[in-house]
C-alpha cells in the first residue's frame, strides 16, 4: 500500500473539491489515489473542519519506543557486539537491519563492521597503505 504525504493528500483532496466531486477526474489528473482512498481523506478533511482537529491519518505507527531502541543498543554494546545474542536475549527487534540501524543512529561509529578472516585484498591493502 502507498503511502502520501500529507500535502498529496490536500493536493488531491482539494482538486476533488474543485472538480465538483469528481473522484475519475482528481485520480486522471494526479495518477493517484484510488477512489475509495479520496473518499476517506475527502470525510477526514470535512472531520477536520466540523471539530478543529487535525487528522492523524498517515502518522507512522512507531512498533519500538526510544527506551528500547537505546535499550537494545546498550545490550549490543555491553554484550559482545553481537545482534543475534541481542534480539534474542531482549525478544526484539524482529531483524538484524533494524538493530544496526538503530546502532548507527544512536551509537555511530560503534558498530562492528564485518566478522571473520579478513580477505587477502584488504591485507594487501593494508600492507601497502603502511
Amino acid at each position: 500500500m502507498a503511502k502520501y504525504s500529507k500535502e498529496q493528500r490536500d493536493r488531491a483532496v482539494d482538486l476533488y473539491i474543485k472538480y465538483e466531486h469528481s473522484a475519475a477526474d482528481v485520480i486522471h489528473e494526479l495518477g493517484y489515489p484510488s477512489k475509495g482512498a479520496l473518499l476517506s481523506w475527502y470525510a477526514d478533511r470535512l472531520e477536520e473542519e466540523r471539530t478543529g482537529v487535525p487528522s492523524r491519518r498517515g502518522e507512522r505507527y512507531r512498533r519500538y519506543s526510544d527506551e528500547q531502541k537505546q535499550a537494545a543498543v546498550d545490550h549490543y554494546l555491553e554484550y559482545g557486539r553481537r545482534p543475534g545474542r541481542t534480539m534474542r536475549m531482549l525478544g526484539y527487534p524482529k531483524s538484524k537491519e533494524l538493530l544496526m540501524a538503530w546502532i548507527d543512529e544512536l551509537a555511530p561509529g560503534r558498530r562492528k563492521l564485518r566478522h571473520g578472516p579478513v580477505p587477502e585484498e584488504l591485507k594487501r591493502e593494508a600492507v601497502c597503505v603502511q
